[in-house]
């Protein structure tokens, strides 16, 4: 699945614009630790051997069987030197590929994700996602919290914006700070399920030309009051969303349409359709369809249909092959961002199996043709 997805000589290509190619010949090249890094993702509760093992066992026509000489420490070694930056790149062209893809009608839909994983809590861990943490605890082994915060694309398994930070804050901080040039080459709807509102991420994808909307609960509706100001026909009514700037900049207001909401459980619902349809509690939809000429029922049609499918979204597959605390295995940042862009492309390939109707062209035809 994975060779299927990105083919050798892509990932030869990205290894070797990361300069991370070996200099002498080595059991464990760059080549196989880049498929080792994604499969580490596909057998999460297999030891660094194990995993090897079903690497070269599966692949023999194209790996040298290296498990009984490999040890732990020399493929974690083979990891350090590949670093982080090949698989970042990989994870790369998979989102070029995807804004290239045929567009669907109304265009592309988002959902903002915040993804908690542990990783162990070494020095060089506490240094970068804990710097206030303190001295770790005396005989016992703790971890630390990492967050991936993305926009995903959960039709294409895609999420082309993203960032790693030690909190969900700083997450949104990073991916404005690195935002992508032409990051929606298309008409684009970004859906926010609960999530605190980011004056910083509203302004960009403002910017960008998609739309939003994000669910209101009752700790952003205490953080942002919605007061009504104009009431439209069909229950919805225009406010002003006041966001906070750049630090020592006063906050500033954005004209926002508010839309009552209050729904099933939509994932119940949807897996038992005759489960009892008890209401969750009120909630309010912000959005920037700003129209009268688009009811609320449609703006709430598109809210349920985003978050229904981000049941197939990041934060689910890490939760499916990595179990409600998705524990990492690396010990420095490097290997951190090298493990989650492993699972990003990772999750890219095994959209491949699950919803091969959403895939035309792979990763590696594109490539091929030097896009």
């Amino acid at each position: 699945m994975l060779v299927e997805t990105f083919q050798p000589d892509l990932m030869d290509r990205l290894v070797d614009d990361a300069e991370r190619r070996e200099r002498r010949r080595r059991l464990l090249p760059a080549q196989l630790m880049m498929y080792f890094v994604l499969s580490m993702w596909l057998f999460g509760t297999s030891s660094y051997e194990e995993v090897l093992a079903k690497l070269t066992g599966g692949l023999p026509e194209m790996f040298q069987p290296a498990e009984d000489v490999a040890t732990a420490a020399a493929i974690t070694r083979a990891r350090m030197r590949l670093g982080a930056e090949p698989l970042k790149a990989l994870w790369g062209h998979v989102a070029a590929s995807a804004a290239r893809r045929e567009q669907p009608p109304g265009g592309r839909v988002f959902i903002y994700e915040s993804v908690a994983m542990e990783v162990p809590d070494t020095a060089a861990n506490r240094a970068a996602y804990a710097p206030d943490g303190g001295e770790p605890h005396e005989g016992a082994r703790r971890t630390l919290d990492v967050w991936l915060s993305s926009l995903t694309d959960s039709r294409l398994r895609v999420a082309p914006v993203a960032d790693i930070a030690p909190d969900r804050a700083s997450g949104v901080e990073g991916i404005v700070a690195q935002w992508p040039r032409d990051a929606f080459t298309a008409p684009a709807l970004v859906v926010g399920d609960g999530q605190p509102i980011s004056g910083a991420l509203w302004s960009k994808l403002a910017e960008a030309g998609a739309d939003q909307i994000w669910r209101a609960d009752a700790r952003v509706r205490a953080a942002h009051p919605l007061p009504a100001e104009r009431e439209l026909p069909d229950g919805s009514y225009l406010s002003t969303l006041h966001l906070a700037g750049p630090a020592g900049h006063p906050a500033r207001g954005t004209a926002v349409r508010v839309v009552p909401y209050a729904a099933a459980a939509a994932a119940t619902t949807a897996s038992h359709p005759a489960a009892p349809r008890a209401p969750a509690p009120a909630a309010l939809l912000v959005t920037s369809f700003l129209d009268p000429a688009l009811p609320a029922e449609e703006i709430t049609a598109r809210f349920e249909q985003a978050v229904l499918a981000s049941a197939d979204g990041v934060g689910h597959f890490v939760g499916r092959v990595a179990g409600p605390r998705a524990v990492l295995r690396s010990k420095s940042p490097e290997l951190v961002h090298q493990e989650i862009y492993a699972m990003l492309c990772t999750y890219h390939s095994v959209g491949h199996l699950v919803a091969p109707v959403h895939f035309g062209a792979r990763i590696s035809r594109v490539a091929a043709r030097g896009l």
